[in-house]
């Protein structure tokens, strides 16, 4: 029998990404119809069509048996597999007809609009909801360590470091991290008296990041909820947005040097199961972990791997550095070879997630 969380993940996995696709797919429609090519078709899903609608421009608007992507199809082909000089003879709404500044934004819109998305969701839940911050009090102080021993008690509120303003625990992380082995000035506040105390941080080597960090031995005080207006919204919005593409590329750092850890790859199966428990702690919870999708999505779009929106920018990028683009058969080649990998990346990561 199969059991309830199953239907969960499984309703959870297409509340969360449908509407990621469909954003993605919209920036590349939304960029060829600006740029004067025809959209024959919008799919979210491959394979045979379960229902759709055709618009007054022609373009068929449908979802399809496979719900596990989506692809806007434009009149003519994404790549030039004929001859060049019939190029001429194709129509002025054909995607190769159009210029190749155009064919650029045409493929790299749908990859900002998910970049744009993630952005987004994160400055709204901050203003509506708000955003949970540690503040810069200490929790525990660990024994023996330098916040000890100069003096740091459970309970101090770090009002600076070095002269410079904190205002939440992440900023002393920062600083601390930053900074091994150097001589930071502590200005504290206990008990409505501002002390100021040095402390030098310990070094301490993270295997993850390959870096020398800083510790001091001091943990963060229970993270609260606050409520943000728009301004400092969208800015804390931009700041963790940023924050989220460079764990995304150190992520990918690490899958390429096959120092990546197979429990922390998240395939289809792992995706769903996040999304139900997302489902289960209600809708912010959906919200944040649509926009960390959608980033990841407009980044991994990004990659210069045939196949993907990157691939094809790479193309255009070869196209304009030598004035003429590949030929068609190594372009054809090229494709191939980039739908097989994203296969078998999809297998490989599919068998981590059943642990195999």
């Amino acid at each position: 029998m199969i059991e309830s969380g199953f239907f969960t993940s499984l309703i959870g996995f297409f509340i969360v990404l449908t509407p990621l696709i469909f954003f993605h797919e919209l920036g590349h429609y939304y960029a060829a119809r600006k740029s004067g090519v025809k959209v024959e078709s919008f799919s979210i899903g491959f394979g045979p069509e379960l229902f759709g609608y055709t618009d007054k421009n022609n373009t068929r608007w449908k979802f399809s048996l496979i719900p596990l992507g989506g692809y806007v199809k434009m009149k003519g082909e994404l790549i030039n597999l004929t001859k060049s000089s019939n190029k001429n003879l194709l129509e002025s709404d054909t995607f190769l007809k159009a210029n190749l500044f155009s064919r650029f934004l045409i493929v790299l819109s749908g990859p900002l609009a998910n970049l744009f998305l993630g952005l987004l969701l994160i400055t709204s839940l901050y203003y509506f909801n708000g955003r949970h911050v540690s503040p810069p009090i200490i929790n525990k102080v660990l024994h023996s360590k330098p916040a000890e021993i100069a003096g740091v008690i459970s309970g101090d509120q770090v009002l600076s470091i070095n002269k410079k303003k904190i205002e939440t625990f992440s900023d002393i992380k920062f600083f601390v991290e930053n900074n091994p082995n150097k001589n930071l000035l502590f200005k504290i506040l206990r008990n409505d008296s501002v002390i100021f105390t040095n402390i030098i941080p310990d070094e301490f080597y993270e295997k993850k990041s390959k870096r020398i960090l800083g510790r001091i031995g001091v943990t963060a005080s229970p993270a609260e909820l606050k409520t943000l207006s728009i301004l400092p919204a969208l800015k804390f919005g931009v700041l963790d947005s940023m924050n989220i593409t460079i764990e995304w590329l150190k992520g990918i750092k690490a899958l390429f040097m096959f120092e990546v850890n197979k429990n922390d790859v998240l395939g289809p199966i792992g995706i769903a199961k996040i999304s139900g428990s997302s489902l289960d702690r209600g809708f912010f919870s959906i919200i944040f972990l649509m926009a960390i999708l959608s980033i990841n999505l407009g980044l991994i779009n990004l990659l210069p791997i045939p196949a993907l929106d990157g691939g094809y920018i790479l193309l255009f990028t070869y196209e304009l550095i030598f004035r003429k683009p590949l030929s068609g058969p190594i372009q054809l080649f090229l494709l191939k070879f980039g739908f097989l990998f994203l296969i078998s990346l999809m297998i490989l990561v599919t068998a981590f997630d059943l642990g195999l």
